[in-house]
């Protein structure tokens, strides 16, 4: 369910604060220890749109190097038909890999790497999993709408299972046994329920009709990439620095948290 639009933007990168709550909190906050003594992994940075056909969307996991993925899971909710929300549209088994000896590992489809873009293609790092998911749509990385991701331990529903029945942003149902990270990417003007604390939109940037194309965490929290580069994508490789201050230009974040929400609107500096 992918809606991938042409146009063309440069390198974009515009730091989202998170109220606090900073990656390397989050890692920590991440890093409670599984039965084996590992860290459980976090969602580390996601592709989810591009310039021209999106045969290079990926999402990398990160955690202790390695460290086994039996039993863990990278959802995708969002919506399905005509309900707006709560419905299982992705659903990778991670099972039958591990964490690379860096600790990273990059689920793509087999078309990854494929697309130039300013004369790089995209590669998995060295060090870093390589797990091919598949062909075509496999992955199934929506940018029409709201979308939350999620690194699940021990799912048992299915794609195309409504886990929110009424649509009220609150979940009825949770198939698994531990969340173990989640983060929502929002487009503009979508109203379809999230269900995620951390979330990364909408952004004013052409071509993606308000949503992130890629984002990954780094120190400061969340950063957003461009439309129509590979300049800050690491597939499977240590995320990028925030942008330094005065480098932003035109364009807005949101960060939603329960209770408050939060705008930043950064230029560059005069």
């Amino acid at each position: 369910m992918k809606a991938g639009t042409a146009g063309t933007t440069g390198t974009l990168a515009i730091a989202l604060g998170l109220a606090g709550l900073t990656a390397t909190a989050r890692a920590a906050e991440a890093a409670l220890a599984l039965g084996d003594g590992t860290r459980q992994p976090w969602i580390s940075e996601l592709r989810v749109d591009q310039q021209g056909a999106d045969t290079d969307e990926y999402v990398e996991i990160a955690g202790t190097p390695g460290a086994s993925l039996a039993g863990i899971w990278i959802l995708a909710i969002g919506d399905g038909g005509s309900d707006i929300g709560g419905v299982v549209e992705m659903a990778i088994n991670l099972s039958a890999w591990s964490l690379g000896t860096n600790g990273y590992l990059v689920a793509r489809e087999s078309s990854f790497g494929t697309t130039v873009l300013g004369g790089r293609t995209l590669s998995v790092a060295a060090g870093a999993t390589d797990a091919v998911i598949g062909s075509g749509d496999s992955m199934n990385l929506e940018n029409a709408d709201n979308v939350t991701y999620m690194l699940v331990l021990g799912f048992t529903g299915a794609v195309g299972t409504d886990l929110d029945t009424d649509n009220d942003g609150t979940l009825d149902a949770t198939p698994w046994a531990t969340l173990l990270d989640s983060v929502a990417f929002m487009r503009s003007g979508s109203k379809e329920p999230v269900y995620a604390d951390v979330r990364v939109g909408p952004i004013d940037l052409s071509g993606t009709s308000g949503m992130p194309p890629h984002a990954w965490r780094a120190e400061s929290g969340w950063q957003v990439g461009g439309y129509g580069s590979w300049d800050l994508d690491t597939p499977g490789a240590p995320a990028q620095a925030a942008p330094a201050p005065g480098a932003i230009t035109g364009a807005a974040l949101f960060l939603v948290r329960p209770g408050r929400r939060r705008r930043t609107a950064p230029r560059r500096a005069a």
